[in-house]
């Protein structure tokens, strides 16, 4: 699932993806997550372990490259890590009736426990009940006006939820090497945060009352299009820095499908 924000999509400031790095607790968890695996590997294994290294492409459109690996340790089980390393990707959307465009990008990391149905080992529809993190975050100016006047909003959004969840899926080999996998069905629930920061850099003059009161109302039509949130996102409003913010935390349902192609070892 992708997060939340307070514009409609149709779904950002230049970057060099390169540079973003995952912070420190991050970076220990995925090698606690490494570890993990190899000692599942270990504890478990049962006939003769398959490797697979995967790619999401379907990701690159949330502002992450994912990649992960599938390893098979018995017949019917496996583990299943992915990991999405931040790529910025640009975004028409579409905001008090007016295009603009947004920059977002994207870090997560998923570890799953997959069950296989069938006969044969790492194929066939599979039931997986895993765990995630996810960090996103948008930037960019959002054209519009209030109360008569050209705005240029620069706004920031941030969105952080740990996760956890089950998903129904299917996955064949093709050429005996090839992996298609298809998560199709998949429902979660995240211990979420979001919050949004867009200031007015059209010009120098202060908000207007009127002006302050059009963009609070602006920011909440356009909550109203985020069914989970409308009720729940507060909106504050600063006329003196020409600012209006955004905050939800909470608990968040979610709904996860997608695809991956895969190489196996």
């Amino acid at each position: 699932m992708q997060p939340p924000f307070f514009c409609s999509y149709h779904t950002k400031l230049h970057h060099n993806p390169l540079n973003d790095k995952p912070p420190d607790h991050m970076r220990k968890l995925l090698l606690i997550l490494v570890l993990v695996l190899l000692i599942i590997g270990n504890i478990f294994s049962q006939t003769k372990p398959m490797v697979f290294a995967k790619w999401a492409p379907a990701s690159l459109a949330a502002g992450k490259v994912t990649i992960g690996s599938e390893f098979s340790f018995t017949r019917k089980s496996s583990i299943d890590l992915m990991i999405g390393i931040p790529a910025s990707a640009n975004h028409r959307i579409t905001f008090d009736d007016e295009e603009s465009d947004l920059n977002t990008k994207a870090f997560s990391v998923l570890l799953g426990y997959r069950y296989y149905l069938g006969k044969r080992q790492a194929r066939g529809v599979y039931l997986e009940p895993y765990a995630k993190y996810l960090r996103h975050e948008a930037d960019g100016i959002l054209e519009t006006e209030l109360d008569g006047r050209d705005a240029k909003l620069a706004t920031r959004t941030t969105y952080k939820g740990f996760g956890a969840g089950a998903q129904i899926g299917v996955q064949f080999m093709i050429f005996k090497r090839l992996s298609v996998d298809f998560y199709f069905l998949g429902l979660e629930s995240n211990a979420a945060r979001f919050s949004s920061s867009s200031t007015d850099v059209a010009n120098n003059l202060p908000w207007t009352f009127a002006q302050s009161d059009d963009a609070r109302q602006e920011i909440e039509d356009a909550i109203e299009d985020i069914p989970v949130l409308r009720d729940k996102m507060s909106v504050t409003i600063n006329q003196a820095t020409k600012n209006v913010s955004t905050d939800f935390k909470g608990f968040l349902p979610g709904l996860r499908i997608g695809a991956s192609i895969g190489f196996r070892f």
